[in-house]
Parts: structure tokens; C-alpha cells; sequence
């Protein structure tokens, strides 16, 4: 296969591999990686505590010498940009943007962010849309780099690319862009998507679903059709960081975009 994209993963700060993995992946031979500051996320007090660290994690990837594809900005209710709550969406805002701030010292690509928690009832959906755009503009006009929103599952927003094009189409904002996460689409076929989307998606999150929920599996473990993603998003123009999002070694995930890129895996 002649297309062919950069190898990337998600190495999640805070955790106590994080050092080892920046080593791993620097004797592996990747370029580049996404910085995750979101793995705390379900535990408020521990994410303050890493967060004081964070100057420590952004020396130690450019001391690494590994390229930032993306930052991962954490979610949930305290990282919600649709909150309804005009004071406490502003809150928000200031603190998602006080991270952008605080971490283009390592010269991200974008950055990455969920446009919503979860669950959404329809009868707010429109208010929650409306939310999100207006956080969204104030947050791109804090940085040059690209905004991701990243496509997301069940109730959350984007949850369809047609949904995801309609936000990016009324917020018309120049560095706004799509994280287009493959597993998150429960509604429709990835490639699907990306064909839709097009050049509005900066960056991915790779993994393999059994197309009832997320599951962050190593590609070819679930339902997805590899080339037919792959295509898709060489149709698309795409030749941004294949970034992968799952559980296993970093070693485990190189061989396996060896043979995605290799046209010759059989999943």
C-alpha cells in the first residue's frame, strides 16, 4: 500500500508508565505521540494533583525529543464546553484555556477536547449545541493551533458526522476542526464519516468496536473494515498522525500499523 500515515499513540500523564512509555517510544521509533492529560478525569482531586506536575510531564516529552500531535484536554461535568449554565460554561471555558495556555510550550499540532458530557436529552440538545458553539468560538480565539472536537458515542454531541459538520458549519470558526475518533460512530460506518467530513478532520483516535458501544480494542479485533477506512481517508486528502488510542504496548501497536499500512493483514 502506497498511502501510508505517521505512527502515533496516546501516552496518558500521571500514570506511572508515562516515563517508560516516552522511552519506549523513542526506541521504537516513533515521532510522534499524543501528550493525554485527561486520565484522570474521573477523579477530581487526583487530576489537581497531576495537573500541579504538568510543567514536569511537558519537560520530559521535549527532553524526549518526540513530536505533540495533539493534547488531550480531560472532560465530564467540570470540562463540559455545552454546560448550559452561561456562568458556569464560562468557568469552563477559562479553564480549558487555561491548559491550552500552559501546554503550547511543547508545540502541539491541536488540541483535543469532548464538545460534551453525557447523558443529552433531545429537549436540551439544541441549548447544549448552542453552548458548545460559544465556548468554542472563545476557545480557538485563545491559540493558533487547531481546536479538535472530537466525535463522540451514545447521547453525547457529534455523535454523527452529519451533526458533527452542522456544529463546525454554524460556528465557522478558522482553527476549528474534527478529532475523528473510529470507534465512537454508533449510528453509522466510520468511512461513512470521514468521506462526509473530509478536510475538516486534523487529527484521529484508532481502535476497533464491536459497533454496540466504544471499546478502544487494537485494530482488527472488532467490526471495523480497515481498508475501507483507509481509503476513505486517503480519498479525503487526509495525512495527519495515525494515532492510536487503546490499551496495549506501544510495541504491540506498531506491528499493528505495519500491517494495516502493509496491504497484506488479513483481520
Amino acid at each position: 500500500m502506497e498511502y501510508r500515515l505517521p505512527l502515533s499513540s496516546s501516552i496518558v500523564f500521571g500514570r506511572s508508565d508515562f516515563h517508560d512509555k516516552l522511552r519506549q517510544a523513542v526506541s521504537l521509533g516513533y515521532q510522534y505521540i499524543d501528550f493525554d492529560i485527561s486520565g484522570a478525569w474521573k477523579h477530581p482531586w487526583k487530576e489537581r494533583r497531576t495537573y500541579r506536575h504538568l510543567e514536569q510531564g511537558m519537560d520530559a516529552v521535549n527532553e524526549s525529543g518526540l513530536k505533540v500531535n495533539a493534547i488531550h484536554i480531560s472532560f465530564g461535568t467540570q470540562w463540559d464546553p455545552s454546560e448550559i449554565k452561561d456562568s458556569r460554561r464560562k468557568k469552563i471555558v477559562k479553564r480549558i484555556i487555561s491548559i491550552i495556555k500552559r501546554t503550547e510550550a511543547v508545540h502541539p499540532f491541536c488540541y483535543v477536547l469532548h464538545g460534551s458530557f453525557e447523558p443529552i436529552p433531545d429537549s436540551i440538545r439544541e441549548k447544549k449545541i448552542n453552548a458548545l458553539i460559544s465556548s468554542l468560538t472563545d476557545i480557538c480565539a485563545a491559540t493558533k493551533r487547531f481546536i479538535c472536537v472530537e466525535t463522540l458515542p451514545r447521547t453525547c454531541l457529534m455523535n454523527t458526522a452529519k451533526e458533527t459538520k452542522n456544529i463546525l458549519d454554524r460556528a465557522n470558526i478558522d482553527n476549528l476542526r474534527v478529532c475523528l475518533d473510529v470507534n465512537h460512530f454508533l449510528q453509522e460506518k466510520p468511512e461513512d464519516a470521514i468521506l462526509l467530513l473530509g478536510d475538516r478532520i486534523a487529527t484521529l483516535h484508532i481502535s476497533d468496536y464491536d459497533g454496540v458501544d466504544e471499546r478502544h480494542w487494537l485494530p482488527g479485533k472488532g467490526i471495523i473494515d480497515w481498508n475501507a477506512v483507509l481509503s476513505a481517508l486517503e480519498k479525503v486528502g487526509y495525512n495527519g498522525a495515525f494515532n492510536y488510542e487503546v490499551s496495549e504496548s506501544l510495541a504491540e501497536i506498531k506491528e499493528n500499523h505495519a500491517k494495516l499500512f502493509s496491504g497484506t493483514a488479513i483481520f
